[in-house]
């Protein structure tokens, strides 16, 4: 089958990029050594304002063939002419982003990202100059190549969510999605957990509380003294989702944050430092990169309390008393989550846990689930899980809140497996309605490129034509 075009767009993520120029030799007058010189590479196609050389195809093409090989994708076309499509595709997209001025969203970090990929390429070629005669280039104009090619798949993935962002799904759009499928291509449903858990947290004190405050407002005065918060960020942030990227989140949809970091991002001017944020990830200081309606781009620092060793005996002991008193007894069980738990998602419904991630996409609760696949379990969590009979307690156990990233303190129940099965409407809606929303999106983002491809300037080489191609690039 063809690679569908997020699997296109994510091959080009990992490509190094625009490499151009072809190797020359001349003889010097003082002696016989022989130089590299370079010349301009061939152009093989024009979008918008940029163009694809020749060497970027070869680049892609070879990223694509390991593509293949590392996910076992087949396709009937030349790996070549997917490669050039998806540069097609690549350089549409990111045009059209500059045009709606989506480029203002560019999050930072293209030269640390530029940096890893250079070494990486060096140890491949062997050395830095095996480097530059394989893509007949010095070194600085190949950092350069790669640093455009980041920022426009950057562009290109900006631009294929805020059209994907737009779309939404119905019940009746899944149970038509389902009703196409052809029943014997239904696949078999892994088994799924449904459990609930009773959470603790650390005791925060006010003398932690104290410390904390104390190191953020610390880096603060050093970020408005000159220093990148980006930087502290990577040293000092305790978000493991943002620290290594300079602790930046985003772009993304305003309405995922937590409001205390919403009601600040708000009042912000980009390039401005907030004061102190509290919420119940820890304490935040932030800095607004750029806000365009809902779509929000921001770095944060975020410390978290530590505890001492008697602090997290303290809670283990308590859970362990509550799991031996509750036994297998659901009610009781019940009334210990509203007693001991504070987890706030769950201890308002006897403690069980949803899978909330298509809920999140949709931003509609009514797709959250309570069944978890058991690939979707983290490891913290199926492996007591895996040792329990319906209706039975864990041992209290250490984990990492994957909403916070903070440790916390729990035990839980398995409330019920449901055993392997074919697909079905009624049992796996949101499984389902996870794959309906991916095709409508993909029907979506061809019709979006489709329209493009008409509007948009296309030259393509004379001897560059014949390529298989998915979209009417010539506009025959």
């Amino acid at each position: 089958m063809h690679m569908n075009f997020r699997s296109k767009l994510c091959c080009l993520a990992v490509c190094a990029a625009f490499f151009s120029g072809s190797e020359a030799f001349a003889r010097t007058p003082s002696d016989t050594v022989i130089l590299p010189q370079y010349i301009a590479d061939e152009v093989v196609a024009v979008v918008g304002r940029s163009h694809i050389l020749l060497s970027d195809l070869e680049r892609t093409t070879d990223e694509v063939v390991r593509l293949r090989h590392q996910t076992g994708t087949l396709s009937n076309r030349p790996a070549r002419d997917e490669a050039f499509e998806t540069l097609l595709l690549q350089k549409m997209l990111a045009e059209q982003a500059r045009a709606d001025s989506l480029d203002k969203e560019l999050r930072g970090g293209l030269d640390d990202q530029v940096e890893r990929q250079m070494q990486e390429m060096i140890e491949e070629a062997g050395s830095v100059k095996a480097l530059e005669r394989k893509y007949r280039k010095e070194i600085y104009a190949i950092k350069d190549d790669l640093k455009q090619q980041a920022e426009d798949m950057q562009l290109a993935n900006i631009m294929q969510s805020d059209v994907m962002q737009k779309v939404e799904i119905t019940y009746r759009d899944v149970a038509d999605f389902f009703a196409s499928l052809p029943l014997d291509s239904l696949e078999m449903v892994p088994e799924q957990y449904i459990y609930a858990q009773i959470v603790r947290f650390p005791p925060e004190t006010e003398e932690r509380k104290f410390e904390v405050r104390q190191k953020l407002l610390e880096y603060r005065q050093r970020i408005l003294d000159g220093e990148n918060l980006g930087a502290l960020a990577r040293l000092y942030s305790m978000d493991p989702g943002t620290a290594r990227n300079g602790g930046e989140w985003g772009p993304g949809n305003i309405n995922q944050l937590v409001y205390p970091i919403v009601e600040v991002l708000e009042t912000l001017k980009p390039g401005m430092v907030s004061e102190i944020v509290e919420t119940e990830y820890g304490y935040h200081i932030v800095e607004l990169l750029s806000l365009r309606g809902e779509l929000v781009h921001f770095r944060q620092i975020l410390l978290k309390p530590t505890f001492t060793v008697e602090e997290t005996e303290r809670e283990m002991k308590l859970l362990d008393s509550v799991a031996r008193s509750v036994g297998t007894d659901k009610k009781a069980f019940d009334e210990a989550v509203a007693l001991y738990s504070m987890d706030r998602e769950t201890n308002q419904n006897g403690g069980v846990v949803f899978n909330g991630l298509l809920a999140k996409q949709q931003f509609n609760a009514k797709y959250a689930s309570p069944k978890f696949m058991k690939d979707a379990l983290m490891p913290q969590d199926y492996i007591p899980l895996s040792r329990l009979k319906e209706g039975e307690v864990s041992a209290p156990y250490e984990a990492v809140d994957l909403g916070t990233g903070s440790t916390v303190y729990k035990v839980v129940r398995l409330n019920k497996v449901i055993p392997s099965h074919r697909a079905s409407l009624q049992e796996d809606y949101e499984i389902i309605a996870d794959f309906a929303l991916q095709n409508k999106q993909q029907i979506e983002l061809d019709k979006w490129v489709r329209r493009a491809v008409e509007t948009m300037y296309v030259w393509i080489a004379p001897e560059y034509r014949n390529y298989e191609f998915e979209h009417n690039w010539l506009k025959k």
